[in-house]
Protein backbone atom coordinates (compact mmCIF):
# COMPACT_ATOMS: atom_id res chain seq x y z
CA UNK A 1 0.00 0.00 0.00
CA UNK A 2 1.11 3.31 -1.11
CA UNK A 3 0.68 6.04 0.99
CA UNK A 4 0.23 10.15 -0.87
CA UNK A 5 1.83 12.61 0.70
CA UNK A 6 1.16 16.33 -0.36
CA UNK A 7 4.64 18.27 -0.63
CA UNK A 8 4.64 22.22 -0.61
CA UNK A 9 6.45 24.14 -3.17
CA UNK A 10 6.62 27.52 -2.36
CA UNK A 11 7.95 30.08 -4.75
CA UNK A 12 8.68 33.50 -3.59
CA UNK A 13 11.09 36.27 -5.43
CA UNK A 14 12.60 33.44 -6.92
CA UNK A 15 13.30 31.33 -4.00
CA UNK A 16 11.90 27.93 -2.97
CA UNK A 17 11.19 27.12 0.40
CA UNK A 18 12.59 23.90 1.99
CA UNK A 19 12.66 22.53 5.58
CA UNK A 20 14.90 20.38 7.58
CA UNK A 21 13.42 17.85 9.72
CA UNK A 22 13.93 17.99 13.60
CA UNK A 23 15.86 15.67 15.55
CA UNK A 24 13.38 12.87 16.64
CA UNK A 25 11.54 13.01 13.50
CA UNK A 26 11.86 10.29 11.23
CA UNK A 27 14.31 11.36 8.42
CA UNK A 28 15.64 13.83 11.08
CA UNK A 29 18.60 16.34 9.67
CA UNK A 30 17.56 15.92 6.14
CA UNK A 31 15.92 18.81 4.25
CA UNK A 32 12.28 18.38 2.62
CA UNK A 33 9.17 20.44 0.93
CA UNK A 34 6.82 20.83 4.09
CA UNK A 35 4.06 18.37 4.03
CA UNK A 36 2.20 15.19 5.25
CA UNK A 37 -0.11 12.55 4.39
CA UNK A 38 -3.45 13.17 3.00
CA UNK A 39 -6.21 11.87 5.73
CA UNK A 40 -9.53 10.09 3.88
CA UNK A 41 -11.09 12.49 1.52
CA UNK A 42 -8.61 14.87 1.50
CA UNK A 43 -7.20 16.35 -1.73
CA UNK A 44 -3.90 17.11 -2.03
CA UNK A 45 -4.54 20.87 -2.41
CA UNK A 46 -6.75 20.74 0.96
CA UNK A 47 -3.85 18.64 2.97
CA UNK A 48 -1.37 20.88 2.49
CA UNK A 49 -3.15 23.75 3.67
CA UNK A 50 -3.99 21.97 6.50
CA UNK A 51 -0.33 20.70 6.88
CA UNK A 52 1.05 24.01 6.73
CA UNK A 53 -0.98 25.33 9.22
CA UNK A 54 -0.14 22.45 11.77
CA UNK A 55 3.64 22.23 10.80
CA UNK A 56 4.31 26.07 9.99
CA UNK A 57 1.63 27.83 11.01
CA UNK A 58 0.61 30.04 8.23
CA UNK A 59 -1.74 30.21 6.26
CA UNK A 60 -1.61 29.27 2.54
CA UNK A 61 -3.64 28.89 -0.60
CA UNK A 62 -2.77 25.88 -2.71
CA UNK A 63 -2.21 25.56 -6.30
CA UNK A 64 -1.49 23.17 -9.03
CA UNK A 65 -0.10 20.01 -8.84
CA UNK A 66 3.51 20.26 -10.14
CA UNK A 67 4.48 16.59 -10.72
CA UNK A 68 4.49 13.64 -8.16
CA UNK A 69 7.48 10.85 -7.04
CA UNK A 70 7.11 7.38 -5.55
CA UNK A 71 9.93 6.28 -3.52
CA UNK A 72 9.73 3.16 -0.85
CA UNK A 73 11.19 3.74 2.24
CA UNK A 74 11.89 0.94 4.62
CA UNK A 75 8.95 1.72 6.42
CA UNK A 76 6.82 1.62 3.18
CA UNK A 77 6.15 3.64 -0.19
CA UNK A 78 4.99 7.47 -0.74
CA UNK A 79 3.67 8.57 -3.29
CA UNK A 80 4.62 12.42 -2.89
CA UNK A 81 2.65 14.76 -4.58
CA UNK A 82 3.86 18.28 -5.25
CA UNK A 83 1.50 20.85 -5.01
CA UNK A 84 2.22 25.11 -5.96
CA UNK A 85 1.74 27.01 -2.68
CA UNK A 86 0.90 30.72 -2.45
CA UNK A 87 1.59 32.27 1.18
CA UNK A 88 -0.47 34.50 2.80
CA UNK A 89 1.76 34.70 5.92
CA UNK A 90 5.26 34.83 6.09
CA UNK A 91 5.92 33.92 9.59
CA UNK A 92 6.70 30.51 10.37
CA UNK A 93 6.23 28.85 13.35
CA UNK A 94 8.23 25.44 13.31
CA UNK A 95 6.75 22.19 14.64
CA UNK A 96 8.49 19.48 13.07
CA UNK A 97 11.54 20.93 11.50
CA UNK A 98 14.70 22.47 13.30
CA UNK A 99 15.30 25.02 10.06
CA UNK A 100 14.00 26.69 7.46
CA UNK A 101 15.43 28.27 4.26
CA UNK A 102 14.74 29.88 1.25
CA UNK A 103 17.13 29.25 -1.67
CA UNK A 104 17.06 29.44 -4.97
CA UNK A 105 15.91 26.48 -7.54
CA UNK A 106 20.01 25.79 -8.38
CA UNK A 107 20.86 25.20 -4.76
CA UNK A 108 18.27 22.43 -4.25
CA UNK A 109 20.32 19.77 -5.12
CA UNK A 110 23.24 20.91 -2.57
CA UNK A 111 21.65 20.48 0.65
CA UNK A 112 21.10 16.88 2.04
CA UNK A 113 17.29 16.25 0.31
CA UNK A 114 15.21 13.15 1.41
CA UNK A 115 14.81 11.00 -1.26
CA UNK A 116 11.43 11.09 -2.53
CA UNK A 117 12.04 15.02 -2.64
CA UNK A 118 14.98 14.81 -5.11
CA UNK A 119 12.60 14.53 -8.17
CA UNK A 120 10.34 17.06 -7.22
CA UNK A 121 13.84 19.56 -6.94
CA UNK A 122 14.82 18.42 -10.03
CA UNK A 123 11.50 19.39 -11.52
CA UNK A 124 11.46 22.66 -10.12
CA UNK A 125 14.92 23.43 -11.09
CA UNK A 126 13.70 22.96 -14.96
CA UNK A 127 10.74 24.63 -14.64
CA UNK A 128 12.28 27.32 -12.47
CA UNK A 129 15.65 27.25 -12.68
Amino acid sequence: MTSQVAAAVICQEGMVLITRRAPGEKLAGMWEFPGGKLEPGETPQSCIVRELREELGVESVAGEILTTSTFTYPGGAIELIAVTVLLRSAVLSLQVHDRAEWVTPRELLGYELAPADIPIAEEIIRKYG
